[in-house]
């Protein structure tokens, strides 16, 4: 049986090492856990001991954090201490990385530290705008408020993105079933009716040539093709990933006539509510927008706010930087003019954010419309043009038979 060591703390948190033996990781766990020890690093024995907690998650969906957060509002709401809810929560939680997480948490909380510590040591489950939203609100006393707001954003996020995905699947549906049924065509189907036009020995008009040899390089030379295929998708990742290349990539993107103004749109709607409900909890404009400008997924648009920061530190007002950079729409500055003037930023933030996931929803349908019917003319007339391609010889035929 596996032996592990552990560092851990007892229920006098003091800090206590030792092995235990166990079928797995979990089975350690759960075993410390009924001794009344909470582990703090744990190990397999012959493998590397220093990576602290290492069986934990390090990512977890929108939805789930947004519904966690809001389990864990309700149950402050209720009146129960933050580490009798998290003990609680814990036990609710039905994923066992995600009960493994808060277990964590509820430790770091017992042994004296504040939420906000304790989430950070899980950047990649709570990311940089959660934390500095708990951290507001613990400074506040308003945590219960604070978790209600980061829920609710949660879920805004997790519908904007359920829209764009659910708005993708059919056309990329289309697509693959186009692609695989042309590639069917020109390496399966074509390659034989080839050979009735080969023995004809008849001269081949020149849509007809092309299609054969076309179907040729499908067939003879397909591992070139995926080779080739390959190398492009490599070298679109790397351009992506590198900040140059996924700066051309995004500056690209916002310039394509429908998809631009959608990206524009949904960019400024994350943008303006995330920073909206930042403010609204208490959080320091410029260190609002610092963190905001790391949620913003378009890399131009990621400049631009981080221009916006820069300008406001200098002393300008978050309309005039934000008119400045001309990547925004007039209505968001102006909105956010009228907020500053009346001393409401935060609710212009959020009413502008509003605005525009109502246009990104109305974008979508828009989009959605116009492509099923553009995408389904696409598909045919790939098929009529091969279709075409081989009946031109058998027209040929008739003709000199007259």
């Amino acid at each position: 049986m596996p032996r592990f060591t552990y560092r851990a703390k007892d229920q006098s948190l003091h800090v206590i090492e030792g092995t235990i033996e166990a079928e797995s990781e979990a089975a350690a766990i759960s075993r410390l856990g009924s001794e009344g020890v909470f582990p703090i690093t744990l190990a397999e024995i012959g493998t590397s001991a220093s990576s602290p907690l290492r069986w934990l998650p390090t990512r977890v969906s929108q939805r789930t954090l947004a519904y966690t957060t809001r389990q864990l509002a309700d149950l402050l709401a209720g009146g129960l201490p933050l580490l009798n809810a998290l003990n609680l929560l814990a036990r609710q939680t039905e994923q066992a990385p995600l009960r493994r997480v808060i277990e964590a948490l509820a430790a770091s909380v017992r042994d004296g530290r504040s939420f906000s510590d304790a989430l950070s040591e899980f950047p990649g489950v709570f990311p940089p705008l959660y934390r500095s939203m708990v951290r507001a609100g613990e400074v506040s006393g308003g945590l219960e408020a604070t978790l209600a707001r980061l829920a609710e954003l949660g879920e805004h996020e997790a519908e904007l993105r359920s829209k764009v995905v659910g708005a993708a699947a059919y056309p990329c549906f289309i697509l693959c079933v186009a692609a695989a049924m042309t590639i069917f065509l020109l390496s399966y189907v074509i390659p034989k009716l080839s050979l009735v036009f080969l023995e004809a020995g008849q001269a081949l008009p020149l849509p007809t040539r092309f299609l054969l040899a076309v179907s040729h390089l499908f067939t003879q030379w397909w591992w070139a093709l995926a080779l080739v295929a390959v190398g492009l998708l490599w070298l679109l990742r790397q351009s992506y990933v590198s900040a140059r290349g996924r700066a051309v990539i995004d500056r690209a993107a916002l310039a394509l006539p429908a998809a631009g103004v959608l990206v524009r749109k949904l960019e400024t709607a994350r943008f303006t509510r995330n920073l909206g409900t930042m403010v609204s909890q208490g959080v320091p404009i410029l260190q609002a927008l610092d963190v905001v400008a790391n949620n913003v997924g378009n890399a131009v648009l990621r400049r631009s706010v981080s221009v916006i920061s820069d300008n406001v530190r200098e002393g300008a007002s978050l309309a005039s930087a934000l008119s400045a950079t001309g990547q925004f729409p007039v209505f968001v500055s102006n909105m956010i003019a009228v907020g500053e003037e009346s001393g409401t930023v935060d609710g212009a933030l959020l009413k502008i954010a509003s605005t525009y996931e109502r246009e990104v929803d109305r974008v979508i349908r828009t989009l959605t419309t116009l492509l099923e019917p553009l995408l389904l003319l696409g598909v045919g007339g790939i098929v009529m043009c091969i279709v075409l391609a081989m009946l031109l010889p058998v027209f040929q035929i008739e003709l000199v038979v007259q």
